[in-house]
Parts: structure tokens; sequence; C-alpha cells
């Protein structure tokens, strides 16, 4: 085998194992876990559930993805280390435990059980997402997808104990990612050493690198689960429900955003030639390729799924699922983009975006849905990702050709 088809092979396996861990977990939480807890909670507290859950996602996808992403492009430089990350981890994970409060409260269910479950739901998520970068820094995707597989069996093994044991949904979760982060712990290296917590003479550049990710993620990562959020304070838990039944599909794409991005960076970081407007362009046309593909089948998927795993939710939610859908997709090929912008530019590019994103998303989700309920936030939310996309687009397509700045400054 030539050096080219091996590293087609390698690239296409690679993506491969890395799809087929997250396809594996999300899987298993959309066709057992979540239909499950709908069925033994009910539409209101199934829609309390997301609502809460949703407030642990903005958590893992902000600073854990940071952390992740972080590290990845700064071992480009050879500048990353244990103890500096691990510092940073450490803030999150205090961080974590005022949100829980603030959350609980927020919503008016704050109990010590579920203050106390939350707080470590959330530092564990955090870690969770943080920790397969173990494996993509190595590029051993094979080790990528046994982490997945061991949060998809604690998954079921923490259903069962929800079910027989404890009536804390949460529980099911933390078991879930408590074996991951347990996995990589023994197996891999990142959470090792005598300095765990010691700084390294990088420290000042990479916590700039993971602190403006983590800035540029909040934003997207809001937008993402704000609906959720929004829906349980304005309309209540059984709004929630249904929405979340409405763009079910599309989010489960939009969740191959973390496995494809993660192979997109891994090589990315290591490609020494230019993104020129011809890539780009390649880039983007191929994802809307992909994208249109995978919103009609997430339309007839629907339609189906939604009937036989929340048969008394679908009458309701089947007439959002064309719009609903397209809106997730248009997000999910906006973060793959930003990836590839991500090598081409420092940070400063994307959280310029993301503030734009986030003044649109503000300008027409927040109003359209106290003003028309759940289409209101369907029609805002496909308006604030479809100009991301464009804007994501321009940006990319502007900044190739020209000379490239490193994409993690230095901060020195």
């Amino acid at each position: 085998m030539n050096t080219t088809k091996k590293r087609i092979f390698g690239i296409v396996s690679d993506l491969a194992f890395s799809i087929a861990g997250l396809l594996l977990m999300n899987g298993m939480l959309q066709l057992l876990i979540n239909p499950m807890l709908n069925n033994w909670l009910g539409e209101t507290e199934f829609g309390n559930y997301q609502s809460i859950f949703a407030v642990v996602s903005i958590m893992g996808t902000t600073f854990g993805v940071a952390a992740n992403y972080s590290r990845m492009v700064r071992s480009r430089e050879h500048a990353d280390t244990n103890g500096d990350y691990n510092i940073f981890l450490t803030a999150v994970a205090v961080l974590s435990v005022a949100v829980a409060a603030v959350t609980l409260i927020g919503y008016k269910s704050f109990s010590v059980t579920h203050f106390i479950l939350l707080s470590i739901l959330t530092i564990l998520t955090v870690l969770r997402y943080y920790g397969d970068v173990n494996y993509r820094m190595s590029m051993n995707y094979k080790g990528f997808f046994l982490y997945y597989v061991l949060i998809t069996v604690g998954y079921c093994v923490g259903l069962l104990a929800f079910k027989y044991i404890s009536s804390q949904w949460m529980l099911t979760i933390i078991v879930g990612e408590l074996a991951a982060v347990i996995f990589v712990a023994i197996n891999g290296s990142i959470f090792k050493g005598k300095n765990l917590l010691k700084p390294s003479e990088n420290f000042k550049g990479n916590i700039k690198s993971v602190s403006i990710l983590s800035g540029t993620n909040i934003i997207s990562a809001v937008a993402q689960n704000a609906d959720k959020i929004i829906l349980r304070l304005a309309q209540g838990g059984e709004a929630v429900t249904t929405f979340y039944v409405s763009t079910l599909l599309g989010k489960v794409i939009s969740l191959l955003t973390t496995p494809l991005n993660s192979v997109l960076i891994s090589y990315l970081t290591k490609y020494e030639g230019k993104i020129t407007k011809k890539i780009f362009s390649v880039f983007a046309l191929a994802l809307l390729g992909v994208g249109a593909v995978a919103w009609i089948g997430c339309f007839v998927a629907s339609i189906i799924f939604v009937k036989i795993f929340y048969p008394d939710v679908y009458d309701t939610a089947r007439q959002y699922f064309l719009l609903a859908n397209l809106g997730q997709i248009f997000y999910f090929i906006s973060n793959s983009l930003m990836t590839v912008l991500l090598r081409m530019a420092t940070e400063k590019y994307q959280m310029m975006i993301n503030i734009v994103y986030a003044v649109i998303y503000a300008a027409a989700v927040i109003p359209l849905t106290l003003s028309f309920g759940l289409w209101g936030i369907t029609i805002g939310l496909l308006i604030a990702n479809g100009s991301k996309f464009l804007i994501v687009s321009a940006v990319g397509f502007f900044k190739a050709d020209k000379p490239e700045k490193k994409a993690i400054e230095s901060g020195q």
C-alpha cells in the first residue's frame, strides 16, 4: 500500500472509530436512556431534566472542550503539560459547584441532594469532555472508541441504578461520566505525574489559550442549549419536551461535530501547508452537501423515530420537524467550518464571530420565543444558525491564502 493510500486509510479509520464511539454513546442516550426516563418521569419532569442537563452540557462544552482543543493545538508547539490544564480544571470545578447552586435556585428545585448530585455531575462532565484528548493527542482512536464504550456501559448501569436503587435521574449520567474519568486516569497520562498541579514555564500561554477558547465556546454552548432553558422559564417542562423531541435527530447529527472536528483538528495541526481559498471553499461546499443530505434524512427519520419512541409527544411535535432540524444542521456545519478556521487564524476571530452570533441569537430567538412560543424558537434558531454559517464562510474565505499566524498565541 503506497503512502497516499495509507494516509487516506488512516484518516477514514480514525474518523470511523471516532464517529462510532460518539454514535454509540449518543445512540444509547436517544434510543434507550432518554425514552425510558421520559416514560418513568412523565413529560413535565422529563422536560425539567432536559433543562437542568442543558446547564451541565454548557459547562462541559465550554470548559472541557476548550481545554481539550487548547491542549491539542498547543501540543503542536510542544507547550502542553498536565499541571497547567489541571489547574484550570480545578478552578472550573469550583465554578461548577456555584453554577449547580444557581441553576437549582433559578429553577426553584433546590435541595441538598440535588445540589450535591448536580455538582458532581457537572464536574465529571467537564472532565469527561476533556479526557478524550489523551487519545486524540496520540491519534489512538481505538482508545478513543473504548473511552466512549465505557461511557455507554456506564449510562446503562446508571439507568438500572435509577430504576432500582435511587429515584435521582442524575445518577444515570454520573455513572457513565465517572467510568470514563476513571478509565483515562488509570489508562492514560493526562491525570498522572508528580506535578499534577504545578504550573509549567508555558503556563501563561496555555491559560491564555484555554481562556480564549472558553470564551469562544461558551457563546455557542449557550446557544446550543439555551432553547431548553428559555422554554423552561417561559413555558414550562412540557414545552421543553416537545421541542427536544422535534429537534432530536438534528441534535444527534450536530453531535457528530465533535468526532468530525476531533479528526479534523488532529490532522490540520500536523498539516504544514497553507489553507487556500480553493481548499476552504471545498470544505464549505462539502459540508453544505453533507448538511443537505442530513437534513432530509433527519426529517424522514423523525417521523418514524418519534412515533415509535415518543408516541405521546408525536402529534404535538411533528409540525416542527422540518425547520427545527434544519436549524440544528446549520449549527453542525458551522462548527465544523469553525474548526478549519482555527487552523488558519487566531482564536480572536472565533471569539468575534461568536459575539456577532450571540447578538443575532439574542435578537432573534428570545423575542420570537416570547411572542410565538415553539414556532418562535424554531424560526429564531434557523435565523441565528444560518447566519453563523454565512459569517464563518465569509471570514474563512477572507483569511484563506493569507500568511498564517499561530492558531494559539503564546501569550509570552
